[in-house]
This record gives structure tokens, C-alpha cells and sequence, in this order.
């Protein structure tokens, strides 16, 4: 696992072992010769391979898992974080179009797809005051992982004819579209939160893993089309905004 041309770390320059240790194991990570999920050595084989100290090695792996590179699981050992993938917030995205961009292939369960009477809640955030809503509920993946469980709710009347074998076969914005009601705005609301149970066993984490709970109200022109609520997992997303003056 560790087949290192050459070993040795200089000792006589001004930067310290655990430092050229971090950057020899972060190579490994972006040249992917350690890919995602793959288990790393452990301390006691670094220090083996590169003739290191315990302490020294253990600040270089701590490093990596401050920085995002390297996630600790208790009696599991240190693994390589799945992929993260940075979506800048300037302007109006689906999570489909731009994992394409990145060359990923994208893969959207439908786990439910129901028409109900919504609660105040829902209704308050759709701007309705009665009426039926269409909620679906998806199970989103990228190259066989899953990264979020989001449910959409939909008013009914602005597009009664939507089916479910239209979603699945042609994604929600589409199908929409083909009903004339066009995506245009969206608004976002993103906080910290904790993988629940029902969560978890849908996407293959640990309960209470890191997650990020985002609420998008989308609009054609002025009018809400959609409501919904993702819980994405901590380690899949980096979100970036871009502000100028």
C-alpha cells in the first residue's frame, strides 16, 4: 500500500517531518494512488514505512482529517473522504446538470409520489391557502453513493398532469417545463445538522453523521412551484458564495 521510490524526509530544512509527511500523504490522495473510501494504513505501519515517530505521524493524520482529506471512524481505522464537490451560489442550478458538468453520473431514486392535502407548514412555504400538493420523495446518488434524501412538494393545480414515470424517466425541472411551468428563481436555506434514523438507513450512514439540511423555494416568476427539503450528507458538498459590490 505504501510504495514510496524514496522514504527518507530531510531533516536539515526549516519544515517540519509531520508537514513533508502531510504533503507526501495528500499526494497520494489527489493522484488518487489512495482513493476515496480506501482504507489507509495504520499509525503504526506509517511510522514502519517512513522511519516517523507516533507523534509526528499522528499530527500529519490529523492535519488531513481537519482539512477534509482523511474521516476517522472508532475501531475502524482512518479512511479517504468520499469525493467533495464545490457548488457556487451566483445563480439558479440543478444538482443533475452540474454533476454532469463534472463528468459524474447521477442517479435519482424515486422512493415515493403521492398527491396530499399538506400541512400549515407546507402550505405557508408554497403561499397556499387550500388545495392538494404532489410530494415526492427522492433518493439521490452519484457513482453508487448516496448523497441526499430530498422530498419536493409541488401544488397540484399548477401542473396536475405530471406523472411519476415522467419524473423518473426525465427529472423533475423537466417534466415541469413540458407542463409550461418554467424554474426560474430559487431561493436557499442552508444549516449544520445530524443524520436521522430514517435517513441514515436510506443512505448508508451512521446516525447522527454530519449532514447539511437545505430548503429551496422555487419560482416561476413570482409564483411558487415547488418546496423542498434535502438532507445532504457533511462530506459530499462544498457550497461557495460569491459577493460583490
Amino acid at each position: 500500500m505504501i510504495n514510496d521510490r524514496e522514504n527518507g524526509f530531510n531533516k536539515t530544512i526549516p519544515i517540519s517531518l509531520y508537514y513533508q509527511l502531510k504533503e507526501r500523504l495528500l499526494k497520494k490522495i489527489q493522484t488518487e494512488e489512495w482513493k476515496p473510501g480506501q482504507k489507509i494504513p495504520s499509525e503504526s505501519e506509517l511510522c514502519a514505512a517512513y522511519g516517523l515517530s507516533r507523534i509526528t505521524v499522528r499530527k500529519a493524520i490529523e492535519e488531513l482529517v481537519r482539512s477534509g482529506h482523511l474521516e476517522r471512524f472508532q475501531g475502524r481505522g482512518t479512511f479517504i473522504t468520499t469525493t467533495s464537490f464545490e457548488q457556487k451560489l451566483s445563480k439558479f442550478y440543478s444538482f443533475s446538470e452540474e454533476l454532469k458538468k463534472w463528468g459524474k453520473k447521477e442517479q435519482a431514486d424515486i422512493l415515493s409520489f403521492d398527491i396530499i392535502t399538506p400541512d400549515e407548514k407546507t402550505r405557508e412555504k408554497l403561499g397556499m391557502e387550500s388545495g392538494r400538493v404532489f410530494r415526492l420523495e427522492r433518493l439521490r446518488s452519484v457513482d453508487g453513493t448516496a448523497y441526499t434524501v430530498e422530498t419536493s412538494y409541488i401544488p397540484h393545480e399548477i401542473c396536475p398532469k405530471i406523472s411519476r414515470e415522467d419524473i423518473d424517466k426525465n427529472g423533475l425541472y423537466k417534466t415541469m417545463r413540458d407542463s409550461g411551468v418554467y424554474p426560474q428563481r430559487i431561493i436557499e436555506k442552508f444549516r449544520a445538522t445530524a443524520i436521522q434514523k430514517n435517513e441514515a438507513k436510506k443512505m448508508g450512514l451512521k446516525v447522527s453523521a454530519p449532514a447539511i439540511h437545505m430548503e429551496r423555494t422555487t419560482y416561476d416568476r413570482n409564483k411558487i412551484i415547488e418546496y423542498c427539503v434535502s438532507i445532504v450528507r457533511g462530506d459530499f458538498f462544498t457550497y461557495t458564495v460569491e459577493m460583490k459590490n
